[in-house]
Order: C-alpha cells, then sequence, then structure tokens
C-alpha cells in the first residue's frame, strides 16, 4: 500500500523525514506519523503524551500569572510604581500581542516557541496583576476559585462527551466580534447601569466557557502534534478571559 521511501539528496543523512512523505514497513517509525499527525489519529501512548506537554505548560502559564499577580498586589511600594508608571502597562499590551504573534509564527520551532510563551505569559501576568491590585482580596479569591472549577468541570465534560463541539467555532467567532463592539460602545460611553454591566459580563463568560470546551476538543482531534504551543494559548487566554469576565462580575455585585 505504501511506495518505498527514497531520501532526498539535498537533506543530511540523519534527518528524519518529513510527516507527509512514504515509509518503509521496517522504519521504527509509529504507524500514525506515516499517515497523519493529527492528535485523534494516533495512539493512545502518543495523544497522552500531547495532552500532558499541554496541560504541563499551562499550568505552569497559570502559576506565573499568580505570582506575578501576588507580588504586585502584597507589594505597596511596588503597586504604587506600577500605578504612577502606567507606561509599563502599555509595554505590556504591546508586549503581549507581539509576542503572541512570534509565538505562532515559531510554534514548531524550539526553543523560540518557549521562549516567546514565556514572555507573552508574563506580559499578560503583569497586565493581569495590576487589574487584580485594584479589587479587594476576597473578589479575587472567589473569582479565581470559581474559574478554576469552571474549567476543570468544562474540561472534564468536552473530554467523555460524544458531541462535536468543534463545529461551534464560526458562532462563536462572531459572539466574540459582537462582544468586542460591545466593549467599544462601553468605553466611549461609560456610566452604563449595573443591569448592563452584568448582562455584558455574563454573556462574556458564557462565551469563553464555549471556547473551553471547542478548544479541549481541538486539542483532542484536530490539533497537529507540534501545536501544543499553540493550543497552550488558546487555553489559557480562555481561562484568563473567564476570570477576568467572572471577576467584573462579582465586582459589579459588589459595588
Amino acid at each position: 500500500m505504501s511506495q518505498a521511501y527514497q531520501p532526498v539528496a539535498s537533506e543530511p543523512p540523519n534527518e528524519p523525514p518529513s510527516y507527509d512523505t512514504p515509509r518503509e514497513a521496517g522504519d521504527n517509525i509509529p504507524d500514525d506519523f506515516k499517515y497523519s499527525v493529527d492528535v485523534a489519529s494516533c495512539e493512545l501512548p502518543i495523544r497522552q503524551m500531547f495532552i500532558r506537554k499541554v496541560y504541563s505548560l499551562l499550568t505552569a502559564q497559570i502559576l506565573a500569572t499568580v505570582v506575578v499577580g501576588l507580588f504586585i498586589r502584597s507589594n505597596g511600594t511596588v503597586q504604587a510604581w506600577c500605578l504612577e508608571n502606567t507606561w509599563l502597562l502599555i509595554v505590556s499590551f504591546v508586549g503581549a500581542i507581539g509576542t503572541l504573534i512570534g509565538a505562532h509564527i515559531k510554534a514548531r520551532s524550539y526553543p523560540s516557541n518557549l521562549i516567546f510563551l514565556g514572555a507573552f505569559t508574563i506580559f499578560e501576568a503583569y497586565g493581569i496583576g495590576l487589574s487584580c491590585s485594584l479589587v479587594e482580596s476576597g473578589v479575587v479569591v472567589q473569582a479565581l476559585m470559581l474559574t478554576l472549577l469552571i474549567f476543570i468541570g468544562l474540561t472534564a465534560f468536552a473530554f467523555q462527551t460524544k458531541y462535536d463541539f468543534t463545529s461551534w467555532q464560526g458562532v462563536l467567532g462572531m459572539s466574540l466580534w459582537g462582544l468586542i463592539a460591545w466593549s467599544f460602545i462601553l468605553f466611549f460611553f461609560p456610566g452604563q447601569s449595573k443591569f448592563v454591566e452584568l448582562v455584558y459580563s455574563g454573556i462574556g463568560a458564557l462565551i469563553f466557557s464555549a471556547y473551553i470546551v471547542v478548544d479541549t476538543q481541538i486539542i483532542m482531534k484536530t490539533a497537529h502534534l507540534d501545536d501544543e504551543i499553540i493550543a497552550t494559548i488558546s487555553l489559557y487566554l480562555d481561562i484568563v478571559n473567564l476570570f477576568l469576565f467572572i471577576l467584573r462580575i462579582l465586582q459589579s455585585r459588589e459595588d
């Protein structure tokens, strides 16, 4: 069924052939890699290895974000300096966008992908930590706990359900753009009622809750085995945005 693999003259002798090149039957390469490199089509140990890599990186990102946030919040001098030097917040915003683009471009280039991922996490953590420093500690802890519980529950649901939620990507994309447009309206026309704020935050939390399910199933089914960085960033952004919307809901209730 498969053709014999012919090495290309320009490639080094020890360089492994590309994924899409037919290979010989006795080449010690798992059958998964001979025909497809999608996670769903691989054997169980390979799928488990990929998932472990994604969630290990995600755990490191979350811990780094929490540590940076605690450092800013627990140190009054650092917090005051950060609030006085707002230019650093702009730098973190621009840096997060730049490193996010870099992480996607270099997603399969080690160690550049990890460097971009680490820088992106630090930039994001600074902005989130500074935002949380302006909110009461009890509210932040409640939002964090709720976010983790929702994420764990939705992840477990995505892993065991037989329904394919990846078909929701188009609807969620349009919903997200609508939410972004709404956020611009709230920004340029402040002073909206508490009810409007709660509705906006509730819809945002629902959208990113759905994204957690969709992105989890993408990791399980259609993700490439070399796309652990992209998969990790997707889940991290889902968690961060869900946390921020839950934080807004709790803060609105406190106010």
